[in-house]
């Protein structure tokens, strides 16, 4: 969706840049300014080139850049051509630019176009009023700009968590783990180093939500999954990706050290008291990413070793060709 957006936004702004730009083109020659219509045209028909671009070519990135490396020096060159009345183009363009790019970037370049204006304009070319009025307008145009943008990259930050976020407990997704999961093989597959998965089940969960309630079901799985987060690594994941299951992604680990992981978590979670009257255990699944694995293939391997732990006893873990209670 944001990609189908990001597009749209790089077919269609093009568009109107370059009308508006024409536009002025077209004013200029009728009124004999032949030198300002041919620069306003060239301007204008770059823009609506970039729209066709984007528009076959899918390519919105590389779009965006090119718009921007137009918008810095297009007021630029019409300064270097012409005179200092057409400094006016440089508060469309400071505004623009954070429409265009990230904020850091547009930033950097807005100080870079401010540097041309100084080079070119001079302050001593300008009467006072008219040096004060550019450089208070532009300085406000640009903090406004700036306070926009970074409202709006706190806004997608948030959202972008939201929608990786399992809301009762505040571990990943199932979309969180889908993404982690195909980042690791691709990982495995550079730099040669183990991944485990490790694919958890609440026993008997059922159980709890029949006798005690959804209300204190709810409650065990967040401590459960507070639990395996207090007892992960830096370089490990956990997701909920079901009602009571949970998924480990265990970077740098094999077999054997993600094995004595699970141990470790399956112990833990035993040991506490975490829905009182009752005795939650786990069982758990470990596989080890091979090379000829994909992403459905691992998950399907521990998804059945989890699955046979669970239909041999619960309480247990799984691995390659190999029980251990």
């Amino acid at each position: 969706m944001a990609a189908k957006r990001a597009f749209t936004i790089m077919v269609i702004f093009p568009i109107l840049g370059g009308l508006a730009i024409g536009g002025y083109g077209v004013y200029r020659y009728i009124n004999g300014q032949m030198l300002n219509a041919i620069f306003d045209l060239v301007v204008g028909l770059s823009f609506l080139a970039i729209s066709a671009y984007t528009f076959f070519t899918g390519r919105e990135k590389i779009a965006r850049y090119v718009s921007a490396f137009i918008t810095v020096v297009g007021p630029l060159a019409f300064l270097k051509q012409f005179d200092s009345t057409y400094i006016y183009w440089i508060y469309s363009s400071a505004i623009i630019l954070f429409y265009l790019l990230e904020y850091r970037s547009a930033l950097v370049l807005n100080l870079v176009m401010l540097l041309g204006v100084v080079y070119l304009v001079p302050a001593s070319d300008q009467r006072p009023e008219e040096f004060y009025s550019f450089w208070v307008t532009i300085t406000l145009i640009i903090s406004f700009s700036l306070i926009f943008a970074l409202n709006e990259e706190a806004s997608k930050r948030k959202l972008h968590e939201q929608s990786v976020t399992d809301a009762l407990t505040g571990v990943g997704n199932r979309r969180a783990f889908a993404e982690r999961v195909s980042n690791a093989v691709i990982f495995r597959k550079r730099h040669n180093l183990s991944v485990s998965l490790l694919y958890l089940d609440v026993d008997e969960f059922k159980n709890i939500n029949d006798s005690k309630g959804h209300t204190v079901g709810d409650q065990a799985i967040t401590r459960v999954a507070q639990l395996i987060t207090t007892m992960l690594r830096e370089t490990d994941s956990v997701f909920r990706v079901g009602g009571d299951e949970f998924v480990i992604v265990a970077e740098g680990a094999d077999l054997s050290s993600a094995l004595q992981m699970a141990e470790k978590i399956r112990n833990e979670i035993e040991s506490q008291d975490l829905v009182a009257g009752c005795r939650v255990t786990v069982s758990m699944g470990v596989a080890e990413l091979v090379d000829d694995d994909t992403t459905d293939s691992w998950i399907a391997r521990a998804d059945t070793l989890l699955y046979t732990a669970k239909n041999t006893g619960r309480n247990k873990i799984e691995v390659e060709a190999e029980a251990v209670s």
